[in-house]
């Protein structure tokens, strides 16, 4: 499934395919909760704003726990050891949504909201400090194909549990078939943390020595980080502002079944897969920054669809440009991320997780806000649309204008391969 170059050693050559088939399997779970769960609400009774708070509320919880990050990692000699415990109670998300139903009506919804939230305790160590990992336990030369691969080889696995569980959730009873569903994504992810245990860092000497930490704002300070923050921060509230109302769209106005959601599920990550295969190469002409700006004028075009559709299968081209856009912008933002910063600096590691969530608790209240508020979900998709329009902006030209003029990466760039991007 997986290779690094012949000058790998045998370590390195394990940890690359424990890290493949970590995704591989994890993959298989991510389609539960990313494709169905905010369904799942739904038939439970939850609202616009459920919806809002079901997306917002896990990233609140996040973004205060990733200070606790850097006092967690010293307490293990290797990021391997540290991501053990946390790892495992992210992925509690997969199981603790099946208990909703033997809850009272009324508690069920806030029963998911809690579920999605309480696992995301571990979440922020595991995004932070896998960051790191990865790259200690992996040559500098290999880490592009790695993450080419792992983001090839997870949409693979979401594109076939997702039409899988799609067809089992229309053909048994519910809530037994989405219980069903969660407690087989709970097993897959369990296998998923089992390859995550058997990775082993090449040089444990140097994973002890964690780069000094820096303040607030000593980090905002630097001009390589301030781009990085006004980049990354403008692609996720543009791009989650109308996550929490798609789904109310598919399923109140163009009514859809959960084989449907199912379909178009498997079309966003197919894109997102199809993309990788040149994403490289792009990277290479235009640069992380700019492909993130493409990618979201593609992102607008999909928010445009959707509201616009007027059956389910103009529809599904909503998902494909979604699919593509958005593995576009994840992996090219990382990729700006590390072209930015020292491999070892679990701060700046950690800050950056914190810009992420932050966007992630913002955008979607107030996109659900504006529905609970009486707008239309098709008004709000709109307004999505432009504001992705104006965040495209800001990436590409609006460092400009607020006196961050580019600067050249100091950093190895691990989407291409070691080259140093232009961008």
């Amino acid at each position: 499934m997986a290779s690094v170059t012949r000058s790998s050693l045998p370590l390195e050559k394990a940890n690359y395919n424990h890290l493949v088939w970590d995704i591989a399997w994890y993959g298989l779970a991510l389609a539960a909760t990313t494709r169905f769960l905010q369904f799942y609400a739904l038939k439970m009774g939850a609202s616009a704003m459920d919806l809002g708070w079901l997306t917002a509320l896990p990233a609140l919880v996040v973004l205060f726990t990733t200070t606790l990050i850097p006092w967690w990692r010293s307490r293990y000699d290797d990021s391997v050891k540290a991501v053990i415990i946390p790892a495992f109670m992210q992925r509690l998300l997969f199981l603790m949504p099946a208990f909703a139903p033997f809850f009272p009506q009324e508690w069920r919804v806030p029963w998911i909201i809690f579920a999605s939230s309480f696992p995301t305790i571990g979440q922020g160590a595991v995004a932070a400090i896998f960051a790191v990992m990865m790259r200690e336990t992996i040559e500098d030369k290999d880490l592009s194909p790695l993450l080419t691969r792992r983001h090839m080889v997870m949409n693979i696995a979401m594109t076939a549990a997702a039409i899988a569980f799609g067809l089992m959730l229309e053909h048994v009873a519910f809530p037994l078939n989405y219980q069903i569903m969660f407690i087989v994504a709970f097993g897959f992810s369990l296998v998923s943390e089992y390859h995550v245990a058997l990775l082993r860092v090449l040089k444990p000497e140097q994973s002890k020595r964690i780069q000094p930490k820096r303040s607030y704002r000593e980090l905002f300070s630097d001009r390589n980080f301030q781009s990085v923050t006004l980049v990354v921060m403008s692609a996720f509230l543009a791009f989650h502002i109308v996550v929490s109302v798609i789904p109310l769209q598919l399923k109140n106005v163009l009514h859809a079944s959960e084989g449907f959601l199912g379909l178009y599920g498997a079309l966003e990550v197919v894109s997102g897969f199809s993309i990788t295969l040149v994403l490289n190469q792009l990277v290479r002409r235009f640069g992380n920054r700019s492909i993130i700006a493409g990618a979201l004028v593609a992102n607008a075009g999909a928010a445009l669809v959707v509201a616009l559709a007027p059956n389910q299968t103009v529809a599904l081209l909503g998902a494909v440009l979604t699919g593509a856009s958005w593995s576009a912008i994840g992996v090219c933002s990382f990729g700006y991320f590390a072209e930015r910063t020292a491999k070892n600096d679990m701060h700046a590691a950690m800050v950056y997780h914190q810009i992420v969530f932050a966007a992630i608790f913002i955008a979607p209240l107030i996109g659900s806000g504006l529905v609970n508020a009486g707008a239309s979900v098709a008004s709000v998709l709109l307004l999505g649309a432009a504001t992705r329009l104006g965040a495209a902006w800001v990436c590409e030209w609006g460092l400009r204008m607020f006196g961050k003029k580019q600067v050249e990466p100091i950093y190895s760039n691990p989407i291409l391969d070691g080259e140093i991007t232009k961008r």
